[in-house]
């Protein structure tokens, strides 16, 4: 990826690092408390999607890959697992009847 940001270059770099020091099962369960910068998801996202293209649009091949790269972290997913505190503050509010909410 090129960045022609410098403290783009280190909020990336200080994430990666980061991450890479977590296990999947951290990262699973508490990733949001190191609020990666959104360039990553970006990131990720772009590549998922230029395996797509590249498959001819074959889903089960673009999944193939993605489980294969996710492989690690998908083991520690669950429909039963904890959300971050914004998630559960954003849920809580509009079961109170909340129509409007700003996170600052």
């Amino acid at each position: 990826m090129l960045i022609n940001s410098v403290n783009l270059n280190i909020a990336v770099n200080s994430s990666v690092s980061i991450l890479d020091s977590l296990s999947a099962e951290e990262i699973v369960k508490n990733g949001w408390k190191y609020d990666p910068p959104k360039v990553l998801g970006d990131l990720f996202e772009s590549v998922v999607g230029a395996v797509l293209v590249d498959s001819g649009y074959d889903y089960e091949k673009t999944a193939a890959v993605l489980e294969y790269v996710m492989e690690d972290v998908l083991e520690f997913l669950s429909p039963s697992l904890a959300k971050d505190p914004v998630s559960e503050l954003i849920e809580w509010a509009a079961s109170t009847g909340c129509t409007r909410i700003a996170i600052r």
